[in-house]
């Protein structure tokens, strides 16, 4: 990690700037602090890294070594004080780790032999403490749901969801802590369907069907998030060849839509009640993938990005922070509101290029060719004043996708439209 001391003097904080906040891929994650400033949370090497940016720029602490191979980084959040806490876990179910205010990574949680944990979630419970949720699932495909919580003295409590091996899933379930009417709730997802499991009066849980598929199943990380009367959940559906993200209200009906077409859910979180997702969406070409990030609300996308979503989250005053995997590492980006810029692009065999940009004032649009395993810059078209662009590139002799891309001026972010087929 000698590449600390190199950034926090480069990423210092200044207007219409990216940040580099580490020359590193993935995984990481975003959250934000009550007064605005960020953290990221990723894995260099075999170390967890919580970084901070404050007047001064990025500062890293690392909070301990990943206790085995294959880490998914399944929750970070800061309590009201501003510290943080994240939860890991294995790709494969395996543990179960969390590092949380003066306390340093350590494994929470493993599975019987001949059973695994499904992805998990954490979340603040109603008294600012770390709270996170996980489901077991045996080989025969029973499961239980437990979340656990921290005492005002330090020590856990293990709360069991469900019972006798329900419900049974073909895949291991999901699940999402969230505080719902002033309770801790736990959205989980199994084969088919999502139930937000609440607490009983007198002891127990009792849950709501959110979500029912004979088409489909969820996968992965599920987000959840309340206001009011309204719980929101989110999260990736895999149906047939389709892989879609949907977005579900629990109010007095249940109702899901599918609103990015083809991704991987990423984040969710409400903004005066109204949702925003973020997900990453992605092409393969050469055997490569080639990521666009997209954000979406109940009507669908409204803005993509150039490289790979891995976080979206709100700022207080209305702000908007975005956290991208590029070529050059983690990017950190804040925007003063929710993007508005959407740029949209087509292109045919001869390598006529067309498109327009919603939501700018004149300047630049970069075109690129994508070939998965290589990006080639192939020069600048200036916007008209109805915000619409041209561009000829000679005809392309093997699959090629091409991809747009407008840097704002205001905030640097790179809005960008990816062709989802190869022009040939």
């Amino acid at each position: 990690m000698a590449w600390i001391g190199l950034l926090t003097a480069l990423a210092l904080p200044s207007l219409a700037q990216a940040e580099i906040v580490a020359p590193t891929r993935g995984p990481a994650l975003l959250a934000v602090a009550a007064d605005g400033s960020p953290r990221v949370a990723f894995v260099s090497g075999r170390d967890l890294v919580l970084a901070r940016r404050a007047a001064a720029g990025w500062t890293f602490t690392r909070l301990g070594r990943v206790p085995g191979t294959g880490p998914v980084l399944a929750g970070l959040v800061v309590d009201n004080r501003g510290r943080s806490s994240v939860l890991v876990e294995q790709e494969r179910g395996t543990w179960l780790a969390l590092a949380r205010p003066g306390t340093k990574l350590r494994v929470v949680a493993r599975p019987r032999k001949g059973a695994s944990f499904g992805p998990a979630g954490l979340a603040l419970d109603r008294s600012g403490r770390p709270a996170f949720a996980y489901a077991l699932r045996l080989a025969n495909a029973k499961t239980w749901l437990r979340v656990l919580t921290l005492d005002a003295g330090g020590r856990w409590h293990t709360h069991g969801i469900t019972k006798g091996g329900f419900p049974a899933s073909a895949q291991v379930p999901g699940s999402a802590p969230v505080l719902f009417r002033g309770q801790l709730h736990v959205v989980e997802t199994f084969t088919s369907a999502a139930i937000d499991w609440g607490p009983k009066q007198g002891g127990g849980w009792e849950g709501q069907l959110l979500f029912a598929s004979r088409a489909g199943t969820p996968a992965g990380q599920v987000g959840a998030a309340a206001d009011g009367p309204n719980l929101w959940s989110s999260w990736t559906q895999l149906s047939g060849d389709a892989i879609n993200v949907l977005l579900t209200l629990s109010a007095e009906t249940q109702e899901t839509e599918i609103v990015v077409d083809h991704g991987i859910f990423v984040s969710l979180f409400l903004d005066g009640g109204h949702p925003e997702v973020g997900a990453y969406d992605w092409v393969e070409l050469n055997n490569a993938f080639v990521y666009a990030g997209v954000l979406a609300d109940p009507d669908g996308p409204f803005s993509e990005l150039d490289g790979r979503l891995l976080g979206y989250a709100a700022a207080p005053g209305g702000k908007r922070q975005l956290l991208l995997e590029t070529p050059s590492g983690l990017e950190w980006f804040e925007a003063a509101e929710r993007p508005t810029i959407r740029v949209s692009l087509s292109a045919d065999a001869s390598g006529q290029l067309t498109g327009r940009v919603d939501g700018a004032s004149g300047g630049l649009v970069q075109l690129y060719r994508e070939t998965g395993t290589v990006r080639t810059p192939l020069g600048n078209a200036e916007l008209a004043a109805d915000g619409s662009f041209t561009f000829a590139d000679s005809a392309p002799t093997s699959p090629t996708l091409y991809r747009a891309v407008y840097i704002d001026p205001a905030t640097n972010i790179p809005y960008a439209s990816l062709l989802r087929t190869p022009v040939a």
